[in-house]
């Protein structure tokens, strides 16, 4: 019988210094089924508001999952 032997590596995560972040929805509002509209990335909350609103005011819909979405880096560190 094969024994296995396993490392583990450390890995850290940092920001991504050279991308901004960016801001997303997604209409969820319906009984049977979520609408499933989505912004798209948006520059910033302002954007993504006035996006939300203008859904809202076109379908009566309210109801969003919305989130900021981040750049990150991951670098692969010594072995254990």
């Amino acid at each position: 019988m094969t024994r296995a032997t396993y490392r583990f590596r450390q890995f850290g995560v940092t920001p991504d210094e050279l991308a901004e972040p960016v801001f997303q929805a997604v209409c969820v509002s319906g009984e049977e089924a979520d609408c499933g509209a989505d912004s798209g990335d948006q520059e910033d909350e302002e954007a993504l508001t006035r996006w939300m609103a203008e859904h809202t005011r076109d379908t009566g819909h309210e109801r969003f999952r919305a989130a900021p979405w981040s750049y990150v880096m991951v670098k692969a560190g010594a072995w254990q």
